[in-house]
């Protein structure tokens, strides 16, 4: 199955082409502003570079939050698009798992994706790699104060930070966490990982058309909460 991934949801912007989970072709990119740009030009690469076309694509996958708001939104208009044109289905796919994924080595013990939600908040998770290479989750994903998600931690195991919420409080997890807290040097670019997870969800029939995606966000936006506010009053 030819599958066409997309993460938007921080800067670090990506689109891979993968044969099942091989990956064939991922561009990535960093974005400071917005991804809309970028993101064009990314796709149109991905088949230039692997010499094939979006009429060859089988399905798709999208990291559909939690993240940017407005990242998100872009990644998602994309795909949306894209699946319209081509009627292929479409895999929506946390960004959170996505970045456990990248994390699945040996001596892993515990994984906590971790993203910068902005406003003093981080959008996290927790897994446990079990003996089979799986991933069994033991906190779920939200958003959290970094202090409440640190108190929910089990109290022994090492654990496997990555993100840019990971990046932004490592003083806070090394203070707290000591020797514990492990920092990966893996990338934060997922739409290689985006593209698995996608194919795993495409390949049980869970594929939604382009009018049925929605974003995970796990708190309002900005405007959503603003709207609230004049409700309110």
């Amino acid at each position: 199955m030819l599958i066409l991934a997309v993460d938007t949801t921080t800067r670090f912007g990506s689109v891979a082409l993968l044969e099942d989970t091989d990956l064939l072709v991922e561009i990535n990119y960093t974005s400071l502003s917005s991804h809309s740009r970028q993101l064009f030009r990314a796709v149109d690469e991905v088949f230039r570079i692997s010499d094939r076309k979006l009429e060859q694509v089988e399905g798709l996958a999208v990291a559909a939050g939690p993240g940017s708001f407005t990242g998100i939104r872009i990644g998602l208009s994309l795909v949306k698009a894209l699946s319209l044109a081509s009627g292929k289905p479409v895999a929506p796919v946390s960004s959170l798992p996505a970045l456990a994924l990248k994390m699945i080595f040996p001596g892993a013990e515990l994984i906590a994706p971790v993203i910068d939600a902005r406003k003093g908040e981080i959008f996290a998770a927790l897994y446990r790699l079990k003996e089979n290479g799986q991933l069994e989750e033991l906190l779920p994903e939200g958003a959290y104060l970094p202090e409440d998600f640190l108190l929910k931690l089990p109290a022994a195991g090492k654990v496997e930070f990555l993100g840019t919420g990971s990046e932004l409080y490592r003083e806070l997890l090394t203070t707290r966490l000591g020797s514990r807290a492990r920092f990966s040097r893996r990338s934060y670019y997922l739409a290689a990982e985006v593209g698995r997870i996608g194919y795993e969800i495409l390949k049980s029939g869970g594929g939604q058309t382009s009018s049925a995606l929605e974003p995970i966000y796990y708190r309002k936006s900005q405007a959503e909460e603003k709207k609230a506010g004049r409700q309110e009053k």
